[in-house]
């Protein structure tokens, strides 16, 4: 038995894998040179190799001496980018909460998440060249110690460094360094004016010194713009009256910088709003219920700029960035270059140097989608969910988070407020601002007191009993065209994209399917193609059905291509632009498609439900919704609030500027209480009679629930391993008193997907932190392809 070297600290490390199994921490000496702390990224040996550690504690002995001689650290691979102690904190949250590996969780605050890379090196052998070719590559080599492969390779050659190497002139071994390089700019900032006597006579650093006190601090970029000379500045901070410095380089945002605008006045419910928030000195979360056009991003920008006067930070989360732009917008518009905006259309890079502004404190605000809430910061002192209900805040890869609970964990940590702002509340949030766990805060008015657009249901089996087959009624057809009379713009909405939903053989009955998954294939004309929206496989059309031979293939059901044809057959002078996913594949597509109809550049804009979210056009007058009912009959609890949710924001486009808003909402579930509820914008209405069905049936947020999927290739294994964790779990259950019920397992939804079976397991209970706890150690919730899936929707 060893014991450590007496004074020195030992650090628990957890390594950066996905290895499921590799979940505990290991203990590692820390050499005195070496400045270690909670959360460096560290290179430590292990086992028969050398891997990227995270520094999750630090402790000065061992509680008992090892059965074995410790290792130490052997470099520091960053600090810059170090986890701050909250991060350790959430991280271990999301571990227990979540049910997934530490390094996981703790993977979800890098912006470079694998932080080594791993290549290799050359450096010199024992043997001498043979011939001018080897002594030129000894001679590169020798020079600069030791040089990576492909770079000798690309300058001599590859054959001439594999001969190299076979001749033992030189020879190859592993090395580690960090993957990117952070980007950094120069700054110059005003220090002191109490040494100005020292400047007479010198009238430009005179000039340099008062633009310095007015504007306070820029890049050296933008003072060379105005005339300075680096040398200029340089001798200036040679005085003491201004500093040089570095910072991460600022980077483009999604949408150019655009003229500053001063705060609106506030309506009655909004001051009552931002006094309310504004006062609270703990981390409560605040419900913002606003009906659509209320005017919630005003309060947004209004309590951001009380944090930023108290020299805080803010993080903006948003639905989907791209689709998303005017929130965006009006921040830049209020806050300039205090603005950094995290999307999936930055390269790495730029999202790093956003990430370290944010970190260092050179920007107060930051605006993304889910994976922005990791964002590092100095001091948060708020964080805003805008659309809080929308189902893109859950995390649909390991580990499955969910951007409001992490949200809310690391408020509790910085004692800052949460505000989950919709005019259509998440239920379960709902249900906690009435019961008291959250605060609710109410915007009933519309701004300016427009009124909210009067909504038409259309029965659409009358239609059918009249003879008209197209998608489109003849009472949105009518709207249509007088909107286009007036000269206003109209949104149609379809949430199912392609042309047809599926093509089936009407002798036989076959229905073209996906190889990979059990699911129809989407004929999409534009393309020409039959595509899996699960898979992106693609197929041809088929002539004949491939079962019976028969020609009598026909095309069934509608989407955004379909409508768009029809739309223009009906209207054929009209300006019609789509927005769904098949538009939006290039990027910044979809905020290009978006503009150009805020610019009036088309008069319909018809999409899948990426335009109900958080748009606001003034020249929208009416909207029209198709197949308002397409997500009732799914078998999921969620059905009737998602149904309620994407019908009331749709319509809420509506009316926003001069003009009342017009909708018409067609379904063949006229008589649902969601469709009811939603055409009368009753949110409360709904609320009641869906909570007590949740209520009645013990959904959520009366239980827990937690969903275990279990994929894989082969059918009969698929049921082996879910019956191995069924099994487990019905013994832990039963030794704790049936503490939670088990329900499967069960075949899911879609059979199988990418050529994997899938079945699924089901938890409820009043609260599921043993049983998860549990799970953390049970084998058979660690075999691949089983994937734990906390508060799923």
């Amino acid at each position: 038995m060893s014991e450590t070297p007496e004074g020195s600290k030992i650090a628990e490390i957890i390594i950066n894998t996905t290895a499921k199994r590799l979940q505990q921490t290991f203990s590692y000496i820390v050499p005195d040179h070496l400045d270690v702390r909670i959360g460096s990224r560290v290179l430590v040996p292990f086992g028969h190799r050398r891997e990227e550690g995270i520094v999750v504690a630090l402790r000065e002995h061992l509680d008992e001496a090892p059965a074995f001689e410790l290792k130490p650290i052997e470099g520091l691979l960053s600090t810059q980018t170090g986890f701050q102690e909250e991060m350790i904190r959430t991280a271990l949250w999301i571990r227990d909460y979540y049910v997934c590996n530490l390094s996981d969780a703790l993977r979800l605050f890098m912006i470079d998440k694998k932080g080594l890379i791993r290549g290799a090196v050359l450096s010199l052998g024992p043997t001498a060249p043979q011939g001018p070719r080897q002594t030129q590559l000894q001679a590169y080599v020798a020079e600069r110690g030791e040089v990576e492969k492909g770079t000798l390779g690309r300058k001599f050659g590859d054959a001439a460094v594999e001969q190299a190497l076979k001749d033992k002139v030189l020879i190859s071994h592993i090395s580690y360094r960090n993957r990117i390089k952070d980007k950094m700019e120069d700054w110059l900032s005003f220090a002191a004016d109490d040494n100005e006597d020292i400047l007479h006579g010198r009238r430009r650093q005179q000039a340099l010194l008062a633009a310095l006190k007015e504007k306070g601090e820029a890049p050296v970029s933008y003072w060379q713009k105005e005339g300075f000379s680096r040398d200029l500045m340089r001798r200036l901070c040679a005085t003491g009256l201004a500093r040089w410095s570095q910072r991460p380089t600022r980077t483009a945002n999604i949408l150019p910088s655009m003229q500053g605008d001063a705060p609106l006045t506030l309506t009655a419910e909004q001051e009552k709003a931002v006094k309310v928030i504004g006062s609270d000195e703990t981390s409560k979360t605040y419900v913002l219920h606003g009906v659509t056009g209320s005017g919630k991003t005003e309060v947004y920008m209004h309590l951001a700029a009380q944090v930023l006067e108290r020299g805080k930070q803010v993080v903006v989360l948003v639905p989907e960035i791209a689709l998303t732009g005017q929130i965006v917008r009006r921040f830049l518009r209020r806050f300039d270059d205090d603005v950094v905006v995290m999307h999936s259309q930055l390269s790495q890079g730029e999202k790093r140097n956003n990430w370290l502004r944010m970190q260092s404190g050179t920007s107060h605000i930051c605006i993304g989608a889910r994976s922005a809430v990791f964002t590092a910061a100095q001091s948060l002192g708020l964080i805003i969910v805008d659309e809080a209900h929308d189902s893109s805040y859950k995390q649909d890869e390991a580990p499955r988070y969910h951007a409001v609970a992490v949200a809310r964990k690391r408020a509790e940590y910085y004692g800052c407020p949460v505000i989950l702002g919709s005019a259509t509340p998440a239920l379960g949030d709902y249900y906690r601002a009435l019961h008291g766990d959250y605060v609710l805060v109410e915007l009933k008015e519309r701004v300016g007191k427009r009124p909210l657009p009067s909504v038409q249901v259309v029965d659409m089996r009358d239609e059918l009993a009249r003879g008209n087959y197209r998608v489109v009624s003849d009472a949105l057809l009518d709207l249509l065209q007088a909107t286009l009379v007036a000269k206003q713009q109209a949104i149609v909405l379809l949430n199912r994209r392609g042309f047809s939903t599926f093509v089936m053989c009407r002798k036989c009955g076959y229905v073209v399917k996906c190889d990979t998954c059990d699911v129809a294939m989407v004929y999409h004309r534009q393309a020409e193609k039959m595509r899996c929206h699960y898979c992106d496989a693609e197929k041809p059309i088929p002539t004949v059905c491939p079962s019976c031979g028969s020609k009598y293939i026909k095309f069934f059901g509608s989407g955004t291509e379909k409508v768009e044809a029809q739309l223009h057959e009906l209207l054929p002078t009209a300006r019609i632009v789509r927005l769904d996913q098949d538009t939006t594949r290039r990027k910044h597509s979809g905020d290009r498609i978006i503009e150009a109809f805020r610019r009036h550049e088309y008069d319909i804009l018809l999409g899948t439900q990426m335009v109900a979210k958080g748009h606001d056009f003034p020249g929208v007058s009416a909207v029209g919704i198709l197949s308002a009912d397409s997500l009732l009959n799914l078998p999921a609890y969620w059905a009737g609030e998602r149904t309620f949710q994407l019908l009331t924001q749709a319509a809420g486009r509506a009316g926003r500027g001069d003009v009342p808003g017009r909708v018409v909402l067609q379904t063949y579930a006229p008589d649902h209480y969601a469709i009811q509820c939603a055409a009368r914008q009753d949110y409360k209405a709904f609320y009641d009679q869906e909570i007590e069905a949740r209520r009645e049936l013990g959904y959520p947020p009366f239980q827990e629930m937690a969903k275990i999927l279990v994929t894989d290739e082969d059918e009969t294994a698929v049921w082996r391993k879910a019956n191995d964790v069924a099994a487990a779990l019905h013994s832990w259950n039963k030794e704790h008193g049936e503490a939670v019920a088990v329900i499967g397992p069960y075949e899911d939804i879609i059979k199988k997907i990418r050529g994997k079976y899938r079945l699924v397991l089901t938890l409820t209970g009043d609260d599921l932190t043993a049983v998860k706890l549990a799970m953390q150690h049970l084998p058979a919730c660690w075999q691949s392809g089983v994937i734990i899936d906390a508060d799923p929707l």
